[in-house]
This record gives C-alpha cells, sequence and structure tokens, in this order.
C-alpha cells in the first residue's frame, strides 16, 4: 500500500519545524512561570502596589542581556538608561547605589530579559519587571535580602534581526510600576 500526502515532505518540515517552535516558547513560558511561583512561596509576604508605599526611590538594575538582544544594539546601559529617565520623568527618586538610599528596605528595580531562538526568524523574549526589597523575618531577627514584592513580566515575540517592539514592552512594564508607585505616594 503506498500512501499518497497531498502536502509532500515541504509541508511535514514545516510542521516539524512549528513544533519545536511550539515547544521552545512553552519551555521559556515554563521558565518564568516559575519564578513567581518560587518567590510566591513566601505566603505572609505581601506583594504589589502596597509594599511600595513609603519608599523614598529605587535603584535601576538590569541583568547583562542575551548576546541575541545585545546584537540589536539594546544593551545593559541602554535599558538601565531608559528605565532610569522614565522614573525620574515620573517624579520617582533613583539613587546611584542601594547604599545610597536611606530606606532599611533598600529597594531597587530590577529588570531582566531572557531570549529564545525560536528557529523561524525569531526570538521569544521573557521580560521581567520586579522591585526587590530587603525584609525582615517575622519569626526572627534575620533579614531576608533581594525579597521579590512587586513584578510584572510579559513573553514577546519578535523578529530577530530587528527586534522590533522590544524597547516598548519594557517601556510599558516600567510605566505599569510607575502607575502602582504613584497610587500609593
Amino acid at each position: 500500500l503506498q500512501r499518497h500526502d497531498r502536502y509532500g515532505p515541504r509541508r511535514e518540515r514545516e510542521v516539524r519545524l512549528n513544533v519545536r517552535t511550539w515547544v521552545q516558547v512553552a519551555a521559556l513560558l515554563a521558565m518564568i512561570a516559575v519564578a513567581p511561583v518560587s518567590s510566591g512561596a513566601q505566603t505572609m509576604m505581601p506583594t504589589g502596589r502596597e509594599t511600595l508605599r513609603g519608599l523614598p526611590g529605587v535603584e535601576v538594575i538590569a541583568e547583562d542581556v542575551p548576546p541575541e538582544v545585545s546584537g540589536a544594539g539594546l544593551t545593559h546601559d541602554v535599558i538601565v538608561a531608559a528605565a532610569s529617565e522614565q522614573l525620574r520623568a515620573a517624579g520617582i527618586t533613583i539613587y546611584a547605589s542601594q547604599r545610597q538610599n536611606p530606606s532599611p528596605a533598600q529597594p531597587y528595580l530590577y529588570i531582566h530579559l531572557n531570549a529564545v531562538p525560536t528557529g523561524t526568524g525569531t526570538l521569544a523574549v521573557a521580560v521581567q519587571v520586579h522591585v526587590r526589597q530587603t525584609l525582615a523575618a517575622l519569626t526572627s531577627s534575620s533579614r531576608v535580602v533581594n525579597a521579590m514584592t512587586w513584578d510584572a513580566h510579559d513573553v514577546v515575540v519578535v523578529p530577530a534581526p530587528a527586534l522590533t517592539g522590544l524597547s516598548s514592552v519594557i517601556d510599558d512594564l516600567v510605566a505599569r510600576f510607575v502607575a502602582d508607585w504613584k497610587a500609593v505616594h
């Protein structure tokens, strides 16, 4: 018995590429999903805009960007400068370091990008913006350092060479932070 497929081998290869792409995107989404779950396991710690109340300002920190992203001109320095300018324009104080911040919480806005090539000329990019603070444990005198107290994140698929729209995704997440900051200050 000979089987006749009207799509032929090219269609089969395209289907395999699409499956591989979706598997890669699913893996990236799984990485994103794990981060908030593990940090949210501290059930006594509230998160969100209320944790921003009373903070005098923040330091802005960004991880080094993946090579796939930095090749298009989106670098650590560009991300920090753009986020800092957005915060300053909103009247939020930016500290050059946590030591300069008078708050015992020493909060900082943390920006992280993670990129996965999809195999189709695009990148799946996870963008995370967090506020992290030093918190005191309720049951002892110890302090838990760098606990995430506010976050916003998104996953986008962008054309690999140009990375069009990636800067605006970061700007939108920082704008969410600004809106929450203003709501409690």
